[in-house]
């Protein structure tokens, strides 16, 4: 399996608009802008022209944060979500760092929930112990460091927050 890689375009809209939830999203103009700094990656994976996936990525100076990560659901289970994280891996040679929603039983998308933290653990990320908090959700903070750094994981997310600001909270679990 070989991915090409893209600029992310209007494809990339689409999928973006379809896996996140309104609650989840950044103004998709905000994220090309940032996307211009060269902290940021916003890119589409294509397999024989067809569109297959997206992330979006912040690099700090130790850790690289993981905001979006986006399989196409046509062609979920095929091995490129994993395809797109071992590219991300060896592109930046860094720890990467992500959010998820929390393992919840009661949750409405519990399986789902279960089944994107197997796919995570799967492909080298643990849960750090602790969660971030924005302003309309909680996430847990998975990361593939073998010694998680809070100080690392804040300095990446300056990405998004130019100069601190709307930071969200970050606590143990």
């Amino acid at each position: 399996m070989s991915l090409s890689i893209r600029n992310a375009g209007f494809s990339a809209r689409s999928l973006y608009l379809q896996a996140f939830p309104r609650e989840e999203r950044f103004p998709f103009l905000f994220l090309k802008v940032l996307a211009l700094r060269r902290s940021c990656l916003f890119v589409s994976y294509y397999a024989d022209d067809c569109l297959v996936g997206i992330s979006y990525a912040v690099e700090g100076p130790e850790m690289v944060f993981v905001l979006y990560l986006a399989v196409s659901a046509n062609v979920r289970s095929r091995g490129y979500g994993s395809e797109i994280l071992s590219s991300l891996k060896d592109l930046y040679k860094k720890p990467l760092t992500l959010n998820i929603e929390p393992l919840d039983e009661d949750a409405a998308n519990a399986e789902e929930r279960k089944r994107r933290f197997s796919f995570y653990e799967r492909n080298g990320f643990s849960n750090t112990g602790y969660l971030l908090q924005d302003s309309q959700m909680t996430y847990t903070v998975l990361s593939t460091a073998e010694d998680f750094s809070v100080e690392d994981y804040t300095k990446a997310l300056l990405g998004l927050h130019p100069f601190g600001m709307k930071m969200p909270e970050i606590f143990l679990q």
